[in-house]
């Protein structure tokens, strides 16, 4: 009779799995600009396969260019960016596209440096210049515009803007092909020998338009709402890896070091460089706080023309964020 109830249970089981399959992990595709800031934290969550340890199915795309991952967002082609552009993310969505912004991922950690040698002494100098920053429609260009214009009256006709990433907007500046550029202050860490002078921050000017202290925002993580439908328990998990990846940089930047000498090929003294930034350049968060913060960015780029009309009250998604916080 034991052996028949052995049997029974056993074919139970087969046929249990027969009828429903092996269990299927939830598969996430996730893009990240693989040249800007959101390499380091991207290389970081590779190395430390901190999605799997989630139980996700990974797939990472790397892009190029600092707007592919929304376009590809918006294309279906990918389910989460790391580090989509604030200012694209809400273009997109204020549009209509069924996209949301669940976190708030890099902060916009950027100085405007002029050539030791320049008579530029002030941001007002800025005016008739030409200024360098990301290519037009990344969260830096919209946030230089809007503190050009609120801050020192200068509109975008009254200056001209120069589109590269940082190490060619750096290279401009050494040819004095520009006046000025808007530089990451990871890329101006890994340029000691170049003579460069700041005549102010993003972080202190956004202050003067906010009159808060939270910082302005260069990348949102931004998902898809139809894979979020599709699979509602992986959003948190994702939010989980990326809060655990977070961290794990904060707390053993040798290990962010050489994570970024593998994926990037960079010197050990440009590696360390990098690694010494990641608190100030990095973010997982989407309190309260954050999403104020990111609705009156929202409202900044619109008064400057960056972004136009409105932000849906569905645009901030908080509930990943915080069923990520029960994640183990």
């Amino acid at each position: 009779m034991r052996r028949y109830r052995r049997y029974a249970a056993g074919f139970a089981a087969l046929f249990v799995m027969a009828v429903t399959g092996p269990v299927r992990a939830e598969s996430v595709r996730i893009g990240y600009w693989s040249s800007g800031v959101s390499l380091g934290f991207g290389a970081v969550l590779e190395a430390g396969q901190y999605m799997e340890k989630e139980g996700l199915s990974v797939e990472y795309v790397k892009f190029p260019d600092v707007n592919a991952p929304t376009k590809a967002m918006a294309a279906g082609a990918i389910d989460f960016a790391i580090g989509a552009s604030a200012g694209t993310a809400f273009s997109v969505i204020a549009d209509g596209l069924p996209l949301s912004i669940v976190l708030a991922s890099q902060v916009a950690d950027l100085d405007f440096v002029v050539p030791t040698d320049s008579p530029i002494r002030t941001m007002a100098d800025l005016k008739g210049k030409k200024i360098g920053t990301s290519p037009a429609g990344s969260a830096t260009a919209v946030i230089t515009a809007a503190i050009l214009e609120t801050n020192y009256g200068i509109k975008a006709a009254d200056y001209q803007g120069v589109p590269g990433n940082d190490p060619r907007l750096a290279q401009f500046l050494a040819q004095k092909d520009i006046d000025a550029a808007a530089l990451r202050s990871v890329t101006i860490a890994l340029l000691p020998d170049m003579k460069l002078r700041r005549i102010g921050s993003f972080r202190e000017e956004w202050r003067k338009i906010t009159k808060s202290d939270a910082p302005p925002v260069l990348g949102v993580g931004l998902m898809r709402n139809a894979w979020m439908t599709e699979n509602p328990g992986a959003p948190a998990k994702v939010v989980a890896a990326m809060r655990k990846a977070y961290a794990f940089g904060k707390a053993d930047k040798a290990a962010v070091a050489q994570a970024l000498r593998d994926a990037a090929n960079l010197s050990e003294a440009d590696a360390k460089a990098y690694a010494a930034l990641w608190d100030d350049i990095y973010t997982v968060r989407m309190e309260p706080a954050d999403v104020a913060s990111l609705r009156q960015a929202f409202a900044v780029y619109r008064t400057v023309g960056a972004v136009k009309g409105d932000l849906p009250a569905s645009a901030l998604v908080t509930a990943p964020y915080e069923a990520s916080k029960a994640v183990r």
